[in-house]
């Protein structure tokens, strides 16, 4: 085995989160892509630490704490892989739990797809008036003061959302993955 590949045992275990997420969500390609991209992060993480792992250099104290995330992450992945597994057999709340997930991550990436980021166009000039900054208009205040309040309430409902998370994860050990969006991770 050369030192750039992952175990067998790392490789099956994704393997069967990815069938695993799309029995769960009966197949349906939006929402197990949803899925997948929730929990990916999650399985970069755990790849960038086996492959620390099998790096030679390591040293042993910080090889100990590797191996000791590892336990803890693949305890957690046992517990994803449980909840996918009831998900995809019942249709009780391991599969609303699912399929909200796949909801909350579509809305997000729809969300930050109708946002308008400026963008550098290089065939104006770089005096051109589309870069001029103008004052606001009184009826472009009112606009953005409503836009900040709706912003202010979906961080609220969102840090609300992410503490009930991070809660459900350390008591019941699992793992309910990190939405991604443009370079940047949030934990769910």
């Amino acid at each position: 085995m050369s030192s750039s590949s992952l175990p067998a045992s790392f490789t099956s275990l994704y393997r069967l989160f990815l069938r695993s997420t799309s029995a769960s969500v009966l197949h349906h390609k939006l929402a197990r892509r949803n899925l997948r991209n929730l929990w990916k992060p999650a399985f970069v993480e755990a790849a960038k630490a086996v492959k620390e792992l099998q790096n030679p250099s390591t040293s042993s104290s910080t090889r100990g704490k590797l191996e000791a995330w590892l336990d803890v992450w693949q305890r957690r992945m046992d517990n994803v892989l449980a909840l996918l597994y009831s998900s995809s057999t019942s249709r009780g709340l391991p599969h609303q739990l699912t399929r909200n997930l796949s909801l909350i991550v579509y809305s997000e990436h729809s969300y930050a797809s109708r946002l308008k980021t400026p963008y550098w166009r290089p065939q104006l000039a770089p005096n051109a008036p589309e870069y001029q900054i103008l004052p606001p208009s009184a009826k472009q205040l009112k606009k953005e003061e409503k836009e900040r309040g709706y912003k202010y309430m979906q961080d609220m409902a969102c840090n609300t959302l992410g503490q009930v998370a991070r809660m459900a994860e350390g008591r019941d050990e699992i793992c309910l993955g990190r939405v991604r969006m443009k370079g940047k991770t949030f934990q769910m």
